[in-house]
């Protein structure tokens, strides 16, 4: 167990974790373009990588959504271009889970996931993809009255991070739903809320608002003082907020592009209506699905002799023995001098269960 390894000793496992993970971005500067007859075939290869397992979440496409993914990989190929890829992104750290909002070790694992994946394209087609982070800072203030400041911190240090990896030549993280989120005021709203109102009163759709509900809570910061009900009506209010603003995204056609594939987090089923047309990605590595800016990065002891990625969320924190390693020295600042290193906890609650946001710690990235 590392638990009970010196300190020293897991320091260097540590670090050959960490530089196993720190993947450089491969990059062909001159490449012939793909002839003409050959296309269809390249594009198929290079969705069929894309979609390999060590970063899908869930089943293969279904052939018509396949379909209209190659449709736009296909576009990319024929003009020799760096296949497009927009990353959803949440624009803050959720802060039941830690005391700051800047990137940590989570983000680090995250992107250099993202450039493993573009490496991966590359083996096969050499301009390979072109990742665009998209920041849906809008969201979080309409449906959770997000504090913008946090917001700033975290997007800006995303952006710094990226720099301090050299992933520049493949990866940006520029852009926000605020940039064009404010049109939606004129008139998309409005017909957004009907639609969702009317979608929530369908019985049928209890069972999903009451997830959302439950996804809500874990991410809004909940005044102590409010009464039970109040706490439910705040919970309540702020998952129908987030549903009003999806239909809207949904209504304004911004994700229905020909010729750039969206790539999100988890399966989709986190929305009243599903984006079909989408990658749904791993996170941080093979089999991880946890969004980075749910908790803390860290290293778990996978107890098959290896230390693993993995995001320390709220729930989790109780259900791990954290040992803290420091002296760490990448070049990357502060904030990536130490690290949380996690074993199991032998008698806590099983992985799926959530802890009381009241009650489990809220980690900062600085040793103890």
């Amino acid at each position: 167990m590392v638990e009970q390894l010196p300190t020293a000793e897991l320091r260097q496992r540590v670090i050959g974790a960490v530089r196993r993970h720190w993947v450089k971005p491969e990059v062909i500067p001159d490449s012939p373009p793909v002839a003409p007859g050959r296309v269809e075939e390249t594009a198929c290869a290079v969705l069929d990588t894309m979609l390999t397992r060590p970063f899908r979440v869930g089943p293969l496409p279904a052939a018509e959504v396949r379909g209209q993914l190659l449709q736009r990989v296909r576009y990319h190929v024929a003009r020799h271009q760096p296949v497009n890829v927009t990353v959803g992104y949440g624009p803050l750290k959720n802060p039941n889970a830690v005391a700051y909002s800047r990137a940590d070790w989570a983000e680090f694992f995250a992107l250099c996931h993202l450039v493993a994946w573009h490496n991966k394209v590359q083996a096969v087609y050499a301009p390979g993809l072109a990742l665009h982070i998209a920041f849906d800072d809008t969201t979080l203030v309409m449906a959770n009255h997000a504090d913008k400041g946090l917001m700033h911190s975290y997007m800006e240090s995303i952006g710094t991070l990226i720099g301090l990896l050299g992933f520049g030549q493949v990866l940006t993280a520029t852009m926000r739903h605020s940039y064009f989120a404010w049109l939606f005021h004129f008139g998309l709203y409005q017909v957004a809320n009907y639609l969702v109102r009317r979608w929530e009163r369908d019985p049928a759709h209890r069972p999903q608002v009451e997830r959302m509900d439950e996804a809500a809570r874990r991410n809004l910061v909940i005044p102590p003082a409010l009464s039970l009900s109040d706490q439910a009506e705040c919970v309540r209010a702020a998952s129908h907020r987030y549903r009003v603003y999806w239909e809207a995204l949904q209504l304004s056609g911004v994700t229905r592009s020909k010729k750039r594939l969206i790539a999100m987090y988890l399966d989709g089923r986190q929305h009243h209506i599903p984006q079909q047309v989408a990658l749904h990605l791993t996170s941080l590595d093979k089999g991880q699905v946890t969004q980075p800016w749910q908790g803390a990065g860290a290293l778990i002891d996978n107890e098959h002799g290896k230390l693993e990625p993995t995001v320390l969320t709220r729930g989790r924190q109780e259900r791990y023995h954290i040992r803290m390693v420091t002296g760490l020295d990448f070049g990357l600042g502060p904030d990536f001098e130490q690290i949380a290193v996690a074993t199991a906890n032998p008698g806590a609650p099983h992985e799926g269960a959530d802890s009381d946001p009241g009650t489990a710690p809220v980690l900062t990235n600085k040793p103890a």
